[in-house]
């Protein structure tokens, strides 16, 4: 990148991941609202889903699958909303026994992240055989329960985005399963957890704050900002873009102090 200018944009941009500001249309003295919530922000969290946390499986009539890790679930859905019970939970409504099965009628609630508001899934049932056969042998199966419950939760938590790559047959791809892989490798660094997202996003503000012209809003970019925002738009896209709109602020309010500066001057 050269000196900046006042029509640069404080950003540099990849055919993968894009970590460009938005650019400020019409006169320099645009500023930048706040962003209306973007209705695929659980979705986009909650659909990519661990390649270790899957298996294939097989049923009769050949048909083939993927089959995820319920514990994987409530783990994701855990790191998103928090502990069961607290930021998320789930409550049977119905149940009932048929043709040797079992069906249970659940719904999921979460408390949204950004607004506290708690919400509800819509109901889905689940259903399990009474009985297994092992060795042509039948024997009551004493988790057809559970395993009606943990079928009923996981169709409510696909409603949610929860695991949607799989389901939305992504997982035939190879090429998106070793994608996949990458980004969890990714997740696993120390710098791209929440925690550390967040302290960089406070550390950005504070040197924005100092920042006093252009000069300055490069520097900051070229120093390591630009590259820590691309490695965080492997993980979190929506940080990425928070975040890189921070700087897009920044240039409006310097422009801005630069033209009211000038025609000050012409005063």
């Amino acid at each position: 990148m050269g000196r900046m200018s006042k029509t640069d944009t404080v950003a540099e941009t990849e055919k993968t991941v894009s970590t460009a500001a938005p650019k400020i249309a019409g006169s320099q003295t645009a500023t930048v609202g706040p962003a209306a919530p973007d209705p695929m922000h659980l979705w986009n969290r909650l659909k990519r889903t661990d390649p270790k946390a899957t298996k294939p499986f097989t049923r009769s009539g050949g048909f083939r699958g993927t089959q995820i890790d319920p514990t994987w679930r409530l783990m994701m859905m855990t790191e998103v909303f928090g502990p069961v019970g607290k930021g998320w939970g789930y409550e049977q409504m119905d149940w009932t026994i048929a043709e040797r099965m079992v069906f249970i009628c659940a719904r999921v609630w979460y408390l949204d992240p950004e607004t506290g508001e708690k919400c509800w899934t819509g109901p889905q049932w689940g259903g399990t055989e009474m009985v297994r056969r092992r060795n042509g042998i039948e024997a009551p199966d004493d988790e057809c329960f559970k395993m009606s419950m943990t079928d009923a939760v996981g169709k409510c938590l696909v409603q949610l985005g929860l695991a949607a790559d799989v389901h939305m047959g992504q997982f035939d791809d190879s090429k998106y399963r070793e994608e996949a892989e990458a980004f969890y490798a990714a997740k696993s660094n120390p710098d791209l957890q929440p925690a550390a997202i967040a302290a960089f996003e406070e550390e950005i503000r504070k040197r924005l704050g100092a920042c006093l012209d252009l000069d300055d809003l490069e520097e900051l970019w070229r120093t390591g900002a630009g590259t820590r925002l691309r490695e965080i738009g492997t993980v979190d896209r929506t940080a990425q873009h928070r975040i890189t709109s921070l700087f897009a602020q920044k240039k409006a309010e310097i422009l801005k102090q630069d033209e009211e500066g000038g025609d000050l001057e012409a005063a």
